[in-house]
C-alpha cells in the first residue's frame, strides 16, 4: 500500500514537472514572438518616420517651388500685359510706318522705271550715233581709197574714225603751207563731215624726231601744233564745219607710229590724224536732264 502511494506521488511530481516545463516553453515562445513583433513594429515605425520626414521635405520643396512658380507666373502675366500694350501701340504706329514705306517704295519704283526708260532712250540714241559713225567711216574709206598711193588711210578703232594724212603730202617740207595735193585730199572728204552735228573732230599734228628745218618753229611742238591748226582752219572756213565741233592739238614727236631709225619710219610719223568720234557732250546733258526729271 505504501508503495503505491509512493508511486502516485512520483507520478504526480513528474506530471507537475511536465506541465510546468510545457507552460514555460509556451511562455518562452510567446515572449520570443512578442519580441520579434516588437522589433518588426519598431522597424515599421522607423520606416514610417522616414517616410513622414521625406514627405515633409517634399511638401516643403513643393511649397517653395509653388511659390517660385507663382512668382514667375505673376511676372509672365505682367510681361504679357506689357507686350499686349506694346503690340497695340506698335500695330497703330506700324500701320502708319508701313503706309509711308509703301508710298516711298511706290515713288522709288516709279522713279526707277523712268530712269530705266531714260537709259533705254539714251542707249537708242547712242546706237543711232554709232550707226551714223560706221556709215561715215564706210563713206570716208571708199572716198579716200583713190589716195592709197599717197599713204592716206582710214581706220575704225574703238568707236573712233581715224583719217591718217601724211604731212609730206599735205604740206611743203617742214612747214604748215598746204600743197595742191593736200588741199585736193581735204576737199574730197571734208564735205562728208559737214552738216553732221553729232560728231566731234579732233585734228592732231605729229612729227618725227628731227628738229624743224625752218627757224619759224622753235621745236616740234610748235610745228605739229601749227600744222594741226592749219587743217582745222580749212575745215571750218572752207567747208563750213562748225567750229565748236573741231579741236586742234600738236603731239610733237612723242606718239610715233613707226621707228624713227629709218627714213620710211620717220615719214610715217610725220602725219596729221583726224579723229572723229560721236559727240558726247549733248548726250551727257540729255542724260542729266532725263535723270533729273525722272
Amino acid at each position: 500500500m505504501m508503495r503505491n502511494y509512493t508511486l502516485f506521488f512520483f507520478a504526480l511530481i513528474l506530471l507537475s514537472s511536465c506541465v510546468s516545463n510545457k507552460k514555460y516553453m509556451l511562455e518562452l515562445d510567446a515572449r520570443r514572438a512578442a519580441e520579434e513583433r516588437e522589433t518588426t513594429l519598431r522597424d515599421e515605425l522607423t520606416y514610417a518616420k522616414d517616410q513622414v520626414s521625406n514627405l515633409t521635405t517634399q511638401v516643403t520643396d513643393l511649397s517653395r517651388t509653388n511659390g517660385t512658380l507663382e512668382y514667375i507666373n505673376n511676372n509672365l502675366r505682367t510681361e504679357n500685359e506689357d507686350l499686349k500694350g506694346r503690340m497695340n501701340n506698335l500695330s497703330s504706329s506700324s500701320s502708319t510706318e508701313i503706309e509711308q514705306l509703301n508710298r516711298n517704295l511706290q515713288e522709288k519704283t516709279e522713279a526707277l522705271s523712268k530712269r530705266e526708260q531714260a537709259i533705254q532712250e539714251l542707249q537708242t540714241e547712242v546706237n543711232q550715233r554709232n550707226t551714223i559713225l560706221q556709215n561715215l567711216y564706210i563713206n570716208l574709206d571708199s572716198t579716200l581709197r583713190i589716195f592709197e598711193a599717197e599713204a592716206v588711210k582710214t581706220e575704225f578703232i574703238e568707236g573712233r574714225i581715224i583719217v591718217l594724212l601724211p604731212a609730206d603730202m599735205l604740206f611743203t617740207a617742214g612747214s604748215e603751207r598746204f600743197t595742191r595735193k593736200g588741199l585736193d585730199v581735204i576737199a574730197k572728204f571734208a564735205p562728208a563731215l559737214a552738216n553732221n552735228p553729232n560728231i566731234d573732230i579732233a585734228v592732231e599734228g605729229h612729227t618725227d624726231n628731227s628738229k624743224p628745218r625752218s627757224r619759224s618753229y622753235s621745236d616740234n611742238w610748235a610745228l605739229s601744233s601749227e600744222q594741226a591748226l592749219a587743217v582745222a582752219r580749212v575745215l571750218t572756213k572752207d567747208f563750213s564745219i562748225a567750229a565748236n565741233q573741231v579741236s586742234a592739238n600738236g603731239r610733237s614727236e612723242f606718239q610715233p607710229r613707226a621707228s624713227n631709225a629709218s627714213s620710211s619710219g620717220q615719214a610715217q610719223n610725220r602725219r596729221i590724224e583726224i579723229i572723229i568720234t560721236p559727240k558726247t557732250v549733248g548726250l551727257l546733258r540729255l542724260m542729266e536732264r532725263k535723270l533729273t526729271n525722272g
